[in-house]
């Protein structure tokens, strides 16, 4: 059986919201789907979810391999063992995209949040989208065809809201995609090793191929810093950029959940509190390890 085109990568914890998973597996399965017709490829999509425990039941999805908590836990124990993180009870998202990575096989790999939905291409989109200011065609078709035209070593999508289409959420969004826009454009500069300035990426969802990712591998345990739980994916993205060029790709979009990531209305205040508390994780991702995310309001 020939390799997937597409590794999608995720890792969950404490996802009790059965309903959810349950659309967010069902919108996977769609968006293969419609890539899979188009194409005339089968099985060209694989999806690998790391359980890193107290998950409600995942969903069945064709191509999918669930990893356990168990081998999850067997994995962050070799981590502390071989010194690449400090702490045993230490635990972050880029663990499990790390342990994911090592079952993947595509040749283009999608980090990808548990919480985020794909475009798909189909009317199946309309509920996230607000009238016709947003027309997305199906993430994965776009993808494909950026990486086969473009000289380009990862893409990044249009993010918009999963769970609001209020304008508040959606311009919280839209500015997100300014900002990524913009810093792709910059170069990489580093300072004692942390790369302070360059592409800023949000987590939600990046494609990057697999050979890049592989030659960002640490100590041989993928390309995410294990010891970060914040930040990971600016220093990431930033270290890409410095292999070759990382496209926007308005076209694809992903849904992702905003309920505590953006206020529900015009509130500045609170806008320019997020950015100030942020500001130090965002300028120097990789300083700040074994920490997690303190940015409530």
């Amino acid at each position: 059986m020939l390799n997937p085109v597409f590794s999608v990568i995720t890792t969950g914890r404490g996802e009790n919201d059965s309903a959810a998973l349950e659309e967010t597996f069902s919108n996977w399965e769609i968006a293969k789907k419609v890539f899979e017709e188009k194409t005339g490829k089968t099985n060209a999509i694989e999806f690998l979810v790391a359980d890193a425990g107290e998950n409600a039941e995942f969903p069945k999805i064709r191509d999918s391999k669930i990893i356990s908590p168990n081998e999850y836990g067997d994995y962050r124990k070799e981590l502390w063992k071989a010194g690449v993180i400090k702490y045993k009870w230490w635990d972050t998202p880029a663990i499990g995209r790390n342990l994911g990575f090592r079952h993947a096989k595509g040749k283009i790999i999608v980090f990808h949040d548990i919480d985020t939905l794909f475009s798909t291409g189909t009317e199946t989109d309309d509920v996230y989208l607000c009238g016709d200011l947003d027309k997305y065609e199906n993430y994965f078709e776009v993808m494909y065809n950026a990486f086969r035209r473009k000289d380009i070593v990862a893409t990044v999508p249009s993010l918009r809201p999963r769970d609001s289409n209020k304008l508040g959420r959606r311009f919280g969004s839209m500015g997100a995609n300014l900002l990524t826009r913009f810093s792709l454009r910059l170069p990489t500069i580093e300072i004692l090793g942390i790369p302070i300035m360059g592409a800023s990426v949000p987590g939600c969802s990046m494609s990057i191929l697999r050979d890049t990712a592989e030659s960002m591998f640490k100590n041989g345990y993928g390309p995410y810093d294990s010891e970060l739980g914040v930040s990971e994916d600016q220093k990431i993205s930033r270290l890409m950029s410095r292999l070759g060029r990382i496209s926007y790709e308005k076209c694809a979009g992903i849904f992702t959940r905003t309920t505590s990531r953006v206020s529900e209305g015009y509130d500045i205040a609170k806008s320019l509190g997020y950015a100030i508390k942020g500001s130090t994780y965002y300028i120097f991702p990789g300083l700040f390890k074994y920490r997690k995310h303190l940015l409530t309001i």
